[in-house]
């Protein structure tokens, strides 16, 4: 067993760069003071040049990995140390899918996973989150986040192998399966479950839980930690994150979009209808109460 990919999982749009941005100053600056360029040591899971890299043993299913049953037959092959491409013990890496498999076929193995890290978000904000990333209505938010076939296509930053309509894509399903499929595994690696809320409003003793718990499951040590931690608070402060991609840009927005928009909890209170609001709890009643959405 290799464990060499730690995941950094979530739904979309509920802090998982926030989440980043911290813990590559964390682990990758000596002095905890954040930059974008920062976020380049944890990579993106679902970027379409890894499966470029096993073009060969893919053959006549290239154009045919749209089909999510077909793709899901690949991505063990895929998170392969070898074609993963790199040297380190581990390396972190972010993902949005759901940890579910298809005809048998998972996403990823106990084999593979050093560590999990899942960071949920109240799913009323996520909602209008999504909903602005993604220049939908908060209707069709709701549509997208209930739907338990919902996929999300793979980015393609570099050697372009595909048509847009034909490029490979990751099962989400619904919200609430979403968590259930990363909080509810029984593997042997250590998993740590932070809320959004709690990394934005109570960011340093979330910072410190982060720290702690790499330092209790893994055995690292962090030096000079305390001045690390202040630097972090300052410099992936949400409001100098909107600062940076006012002035910088991020590649990770959508054209014409703010990436760091809001950032806040409980927007959906003066938002979303009374209708829209019943919708979504409704429907994730349980795992709602169970990570204290009330």
């Amino acid at each position: 067993m290799t464990k060499h990919i730690f995941w950094l999982a979530s739904y979309p749009k509920s802090g998982n760069t926030l989440l980043r941005a911290i813990l590559s100053s964390l682990f990758f600056t000596e002095n905890g003071v954040f930059n974008f360029k920062l976020l380049e040591t944890i990579t993106t899971f679902e970027d379409t040049y890894f499966v470029s890299k096993i073009k060969k043993l893919i053959g006549n299913d290239l154009n045919k990995l749209k089909s999510t049953t077909i793709f899901y037959k690949y991505l063990l092959k895929i998170q392969e140390k070898r074609n993963l491409g790199f040297n380190e013990d581990f390396k972190f890496f972010k993902t949005h899918s759901g940890n579910f498999s298809i005809n048998n076929n998972f996403f990823t193995s106990e084999e593979n996973t050093r560590g999990i890290i899942y960071i949920i978000r109240d799913p009323r904000d996520v909602c209008i989150s999504w909903a602005n990333h993604t220049s939908k209505t908060f209707n069709e938010s709701i549509e997208f986040m209930t739907n338990d076939l919902a996929t999300l296509s793979w980015i393609e930053r570099e050697n372009k192998i595909f048509d847009i309509e034909n490029k490979p894509s990751s099962f989400l399903s619904r919200w609430d399966k979403h968590v259930v499929s990363w909080t509810s595994i029984n593997w042997d690696c250590p998993l740590l479950i932070l809320r959004f809320e709690d990394l934005v409003y109570k960011k340093e003793e979330t910072i410190k839980a982060i720290a702690n718990f790499f330092i209790d499951r893994f055995g690292f040590k962090f030096q000079n930690l305390d001045s690390k931690i202040v630097n972090i608070l300052k410099t992936t402060d949400f409001q100098k994150l909107k600062e940076i991609e006012l002035n910088d840009g991020f590649e990770e927005a959508q054209v014409g979009r703010r990436f760091f928009k809001s950032g806040t909890k409980n927007q959906w209170k003066n938002k979303l209808s009374k209708e829209q609001i019943i919708k979504i709890e409704d429907k994730f009643k349980k795992i709602m109460n169970k990570f204290n959405y009330k």
